[in-house]
């Protein structure tokens, strides 16, 4: 095998299980998935969104939203209020067990490479998203339906 092929195959497969352990980690020390935590923070970060604005701005679709919003309510971590402005719309907030969750969960790995890849100059992000668009393809995984959050399987899974 040459060595350019295979040093491409280790780097899939350490992004691979990077992500995997990301995500198991997340799970165990916050006992919720990236998708659940990600949307905490969103709601944290824009109280009084709606749902649909709350889809929108992660990525997600509506029903994958919801399914989602339903988990972290029967949590206890938010809640579905009417707006005072607009008696038909809904707004998402947090309750007080839901922010205390925002703070004490630990950086996902979403947010670590958010962070670093934000530190990059504007070139080296377009490089980056441009080679992961063409392993993508060369994959032949462009038809596979995903959402820009770094989990392992359904991003509506539930949790353990």
């Amino acid at each position: 095998m040459d060595s350019t092929l295979q040093d491409s195959l280790i780097s899939l497969r350490r992004i691979i299980r990077a992500t995997e352990s990301g995500a198991r980690e997340l799970a165990k020390k916050a006992d919720m998935a990236t998708s659940e935590l990600l949307t905490l923070q969103s709601v944290a970060d824009n109280p009084g969104i709606s749902p649909g604005e709350l889809a929108k701005s992660l990525s997600l679709s509506p029903v994958t939203s919801t399914v989602i919003l339903q988990k972290l309510e029967s949590r206890g971590l938010i809640e579905k209020i009417r707006s005072t402005v607009d008696k038909r719309r809904l707004e998402v907030v947090l309750t007080e067990k839901g922010k205390h969750e925002v703070n004490d969960a630990p950086s996902s790995l979403q947010t670590r490479f958010a962070e670093r890849f934000g530190q990059l100059q504007n070139w080296e992000q377009h490089l980056i998203a441009s080679v992961l668009g063409r392993v993508t393809t060369l994959l032949g995984a462009e038809a596979i339906d995903a959402s820009p959050i770094l989990d392992v399987g359904e991003i509506d899974k539930p949790t353990k």
